[in-house]
Order: structure tokens, then C-alpha cells, then sequence
């Protein structure tokens, strides 16, 4: 089998499909015989005709001639059948290797195929009467009827920013430059922040020792600091520590939920001895101009209120947009039925997955807890794929219809953008685009865009049936 990397084939891309190149007129018809597979694999049996395996055959062999070097004759004297001789098996390989370049460019022209990938090329022989034959598998974008996206109706509302969004993301400026003050007189209350030392047992066996992977607050600290709040470690652990007095010591057995993130303390019973060694309450500054300075130096309280108003607006608006853009898809979606190439729904699954790892991971989820929950997360990633990769198909097919381009201010700001978001210098990723071909990526990325915009200027919005209630 012909590996498919050495056969040097123009891919017709379904970004650009219809732009392929146009055969020689002087070139004889060959035969071409499609045969359809699932997952948009489509088999070629191809047959070209022997006079131009022999025209080509002869082109290539005088080309040898004119490049080898044979003692006793000049460059390019060598007779023709000593050529031939020596060097046929050389000759047969570029041979190959061309008319395989060539034929299967003009196969797909012929046949109309959008092809993404060739799979593989084998079988090849030349035949005593000089005809060529081999079968080669291509992976081809997936046929679909295009569904009207003149006007799409969409259920999308915008959120009006009110004053008391604005005054809730204020509030917020308060947090990093809270105070804390000791308290006397009082016993510990929800609210607090206990100055603690505790730690936790499954039975007779130290937490830390049963479960060395869970995180470390669970196991026990000194002298660490605890919030006092519902959600604090484990359920009911604030709420057995309340009315705490300073320097008192308390045990107590705590029942883990079944839903509790750590799979492995789910339904178990968990024994805390606690000594308190401080109680410590926030106090958050006045929200007024001194703390508007501090947050943005030159800036009085209304201005960090205006400022944080135009904030909201522009996000409610991306949020409008956001929802206008996946209704679009998902209304056109609805209209697209249409078997997809596995390997790109593989591609991105992993895409997914590792998505989906590492935002877990930033929450602090642990690997063993994600493991635990495999095939559930497996499930989720393949069933996104198959909707982003049907996405993608319809936004490039939209875009081909629509005859969108782009140029080189849309790579060079495309690229500029990758740069900044993977803080590497612009050259050097052109260098590495250069390098693995990535460009033709990156122009799909921009053109898919482009087509989601043009669509999301042909929304029609109408309120969520249940937006009065």
C-alpha cells in the first residue's frame, strides 16, 4: 500500500470546493469508479490509458537522461536505452508518484467530490500494455441540502442592566480591601472566620492516611483559617463549630451526602476534633470615593458606577449576540441531517475532552473523580462533536455559497490574535503554521466566522414565551 503522506495530492478542501483544477485537453480520458462507503469514505478504482503512461513515461526517463551521470558518456549523452535499463525502477517511481499526483486530482474534479483527506492509495500496478491502475480511499465533507438562512427565527431577549446589577458587581470592589478585626466577648457564629486547628478521621484511621488524595483542607490543618459558611468542607461542619468559645475543643461525626464531589467520601461518616484558637470578623470598607479611588486612581464612586454600567451593557450585548448566533445554528442544525467523516467527530471529541479536563481541573475536580465519571463525559463530548462538526460543514458550505474570501488582513489579524492568546511572538508561529501547513486552518476558522455573522444579520428575534413571566 502506498503511503498516502508521499503521494503529493492537491486537496480540494470543501472550504473551497469547485476551485479545482482543470485537466490538460491534450490529456486522454481515464477511467474513473466511484464506489460510496459510510462516514463519507468514498473508494476510486482509477484506469489511465496506456498512451499516457507511455507519454509520461518517456518525459520522465528524458529527464533522467539529462540529469545522470554514467562514466564514459557526457551529461545528457547517454543513450536512451541505457537510461531506461539503469535506472528503471527510479523512473518508475517518479512515474508513479506523478501520474498519482495527477490522477487523482482529476478524479476528484471528474467525479465532483469535496475531498478533505486521501486515506490511502494501494494496488498500484503498471501492466505489460502500459495502462496504469490503482484504488485509492478518500475521506470527502458530507452532502447536504442547504436549509433557507435568509431569515431565521430565533427566541433570544436582551437583558436590561439595572441599578441593582450595577450595585451588585460594585459590592464586589469591597472584597479585596476588607479588614480584619479579632473578636471578643462572644462565641464563634456563622459569618466568622475561625482561627482553627481540626482533623478528620474515617473510624480509627486519620483521613489523611484512608483518602491521601483528597484535598487538604478535608484531611485537617493548624492554625488555618475557616470560614464560617454551609458549603465550608464538608456539610455541617460550620454549623457544629458555631458557639465555639476560644481555646474550647469539640468532636463530632458528620454524615457525607451521596452527592458530595468526592466520590470516594460519598455515603461515608467522617469524625472532626476541632480546637478553636481565634475568631476573626470582615469588615468590608464604605463603598464611596476614597474606595473608588483606591479601585482606579482619578475616579469618584459615580464615576466606577458609570464606568461598570457600560461594562454590563457590553456584555449583555455579547450575551444578546451569543444567543442570536447558537440559536441560528441550532434552528439551521435542525434542518441538516447528514453522516460525517469519523475521524474529524474523533478529532474533536479529544478537542472536547480536554476542554472539559481542564476546566474541571481549574475547579479543582480530581482526576480520580473524573475518571469516575468516564463514559458519562465521553457520551457528552461525542454527542457537542457531532453538532460542532456539522456546524462547521454548514458554516464552510454557506460560505462557499455566499463566495466569501479572505485575505491577508483577515490572516494577519487571525494570526496576531492566536499569537496574543498563546503568548508567543507572531513569527514564530508563522514559522510553526508554516511548518505543519496550518494555514489552511486558520482561513477556515476566518471564513467560518464570516458565515456565522452573515447569518446572524438574517435573525428575526422574538421574545421567549415565558420572557413576560
Amino acid at each position: 500500500m502506498k503511503d498516502p503522506e508521499n503521494v503529493p495530492v492537491k486537496i480540494y478542501c470543501f472550504a473551497v470546493a469547485g476551485h479545482g483544477i482543470l485537466c490538460s485537453n491534450d490529456r486522454l480520458p481515464m477511467n474513473v469508479v466511484c464506489d460510496p462507503q459510510p462516514n463519507c469514505v468514498v473508494n476510486l478504482q482509477v484506469e489511465l490509458p496506456a498512451d499516457r503512461v507511455s507519454r509520461e513515461w518517456q518525459s520522465v526517463a528524458k529527464d533522467f537522461q539529462r540529469h545522470a551521470r554514467i562514466p564514459g558518456y557526457r551529461p545528457g549523452k547517454a543513450p536512451q536505452t541505457l537510461i531506461d535499463t539503469r535506472f528503471a525502477k527510479d523512473i518508475r517511481e517518479e512515474l508513479e508518484k506523478k501520474l498519482l499526483r495527477e490522477s487523482i486530482n482529476e478524479a476528484v474534479k471528474q467525479k465532483n467530490l469535496r475531498v478533505l483527506t486521501v486515506a490511502k492509495v494501494e494496488d498500484v500496478t503498471i501492466g505489460a500494455d502500459m495502462t496504469m491502475r490503482f484504488r485509492a480511499s478518500v475521506v470527502t465533507a458530507p452532502e447536504f441540502e442547504l436549509p433557507d438562512y435568509s431569515s431565521i427565527p430565533v427566541e433570544a431577549e436582551k437583558r436590561p442592566v439595572t441599578d441593582a446589577d450595577v450595585e451588585k458587581w460594585l459590592e464586589q470592589f469591597r472584597e479585596p480591601h476588607a479588614t480584619f478585626e479579632a473578636v471578643e466577648g462572644r462565641p464563634l457564629a456563622m459569618g466568622d472566620y475561625a482561627v482553627l486547628t481540626y482533623e478528620g478521621k474515617i473510624g480509627d484511621q486519620l483521613l489523611s492516611d484512608a483518602l491521601p488524595k483528597a484535598p487538604a483542607q478535608l484531611h485537617g490543618r493548624r492554625n488555618a483559617w475557616i470560614f464560617m459558611d454551609e458549603g465550608t468542607l464538608v456539610p455541617g461542619f460550620a454549623k457544629a463549630l458555631e458557639g465555639m468559645a476560644i481555646d474550647e475543643a469539640r468532636s463530632f461525626t458528620l454524615d457525607v451526602p451521596a452527592d458530595f464531589p468526592l466520590a470516594d467520601l460519598c455515603g461515608s461518616k467522617v469524625s472532626y476534633s476541632a480546637t478553636l484558637h481565634g475568631i476573626n470578623s470582615k469588615q468590608l470598607p464604605p463603598l464611596d470615593d476614597a474606595l473608588a479611588e483606591k479601585i482606579e486612581p482619578g475616579k469618584t464612586l459615580e464615576g466606577l458606577r458609570a464606568e461598570m454600567r457600560e461594562r454590563l451593557e457590553k456584555i449583555a450585548d455579547s450575551q444578546f449576540d451569543s444567543a442570536k448566533r447558537n440559536g441560528a445554528i441550532k434552528h439551521l442544525l435542525s434542518h441538516v441531517q447528514c453522516e460525517l467523516p469519523e475521524q474529524a467527530v474523533a478529532r474533536e471529541v479529544s478537542g472536547i475532552l480536554r476542554e472539559i479536563v481542564q476546566e474541571n481541573q481549574v475547579r479543582g475536580v480530581s482526576d480520580d473523580e473524573l475518571r469516575s465519571h468516564q463514559d458519562e463525559l465521553i457520551g457528552v463530548a461525542q454527542q457537542n462533536a457531532r453538532d460542532r462538526v456539522r456546524a462547521n460543514f454548514l458554516l464552510l458550505r454557506i460560505a462557499e455559497k455566499e463566495k466569501l474570501d479572505v485575505n491577508d488582513t483577515d490572516m494577519l489579524v487571525a494570526i496576531s490574535e492566536m499569537a496574543r492568546r498563546y503568548e508567543i511572538p507572531v513569527k514564530k508561529l508563522i514559522k510553526d503554521l508554516q511548518a505543519r501547513e496550518g494555514f489552511g486552518p486558520v482561513r477556515e476558522q476566518i471564513l467560518m466566522g464570516k458565515a456565522l455573522d452573515l447569518i446572524a444579520s438574517n435573525v428575526t428575534v422574538r421574545e421567549p414565551a415565558n420572557a413576560a413571566a
